[in-house]
């Protein structure tokens, strides 16, 4: 596939999601009341941000067992 056109698609794929994105949350707010979909949203951030501190932590263990199996080797 050309990449023009790859990229293109790619575009057209993001701006579709986001459009998907936003009647859903128009939706939820309507459904909901607004205040249910922030508390909803700020969840998610939070959900989020753990697993990011989650695989920060994982990833510095791994990291330390690694040097330490490179220098103890010898």
């Amino acid at each position: 596939m050309n990449l023009k056109i790859k990229a293109a698609a790619i575009v057209v794929g993001i701006f579709v999601a986001g459009f998907a994105i936003q009647g859903a949350l128009v939706l939820v707010a309507e459904a909901y009341g607004a205040q249910a979909l922030l508390n909803i949203v700020i969840g998610g951030i939070m959900v989020f941000l753990i697993y990011q501190m989650y695989c920060m932590v994982l990833a510095s263990l791994e990291r330390d067992k690694k040097i330490d199996e490179l220098t103890n080797k010898e």
